[in-house]
């Protein structure tokens, strides 16, 4: 089995010389931007149209990684995510569908981890990645990224688009969530 640095950096260094559009997401972004904690796999939120997929999963198998070109395509179809692994070491990607994760990518830092340069979001963007699930885990890493960037926030923009996501839910969760946790008016 990999170790989770390499396969960061053959996944990242994949998506870099394919000239991918991608931002590092999940436990590994909440550790950078938050506090350090335990994460088993690699999340990126990755920016693919449909006509792609097919050549993004034919270079990832030649640079060797691992997946059942079926189910991955049925699950793209279903849920617009998939999962791909290097050595038994899982990679899950969340193809972007919406102006948000658009914003987000424009507004990327690049961070070097592990002697790699790659793409994270905004301590702002990664809060509103992570509200929208809400799990414990989310909202624990939210409440540690408030606490490490605390006074340097955006709050402004965080509430602007927990508004907007709610208004595309239908369900005020988002904001209240982020109103809560922001302190804000």
């Amino acid at each position: 089995m990999a170790s989770l640095p390499e396969t960061f950096n053959k996944i990242v260094s994949f998506l870099n010389k394919e000239q991918y559009a991608y931002l590092i997401i999940g436990g590994m972004a909440a550790g950078i931007l938050g506090a350090p904690r335990m994460t088993q796999d690699i999340d990126f939120c990755i920016f693919i149209s449909d006509e792609e997929i097919k050549e993004f999963l034919s270079k990832a198998n030649k640079a060797g990684f691992d997946f059942n070109e079926k189910e991955t395509r049925k699950r793209i179809k279903e849920t617009g995510a998939f999962k791909i692994s290097y050595r038994e070491c899982n990679v899950d990607f969340l193809i972007v569908s919406t102006d948000f994760e658009k914003e987000a990518l424009a507004r990327k830092q690049k961070i070097n981890l592990y002697g790699i340069d790659a793409y994270f979001p905004t301590p702002e963007d990664l809060i509103l990645f992570k509200v929208v699930p809400a799990r414990h885990i989310d909202m624990s890493d939210i409440e540690k990224i408030i606490e490490r960037h605390l006074g340097k926030l955006d709050k402004k923009y965080i509430m602007k688009w927990a508004q907007k996501l709610s208004d595309e839910a239908e369900n005020m969760q988002i904001y209240n969530t982020l109103k809560k946790l922001l302190k804000t008016s």
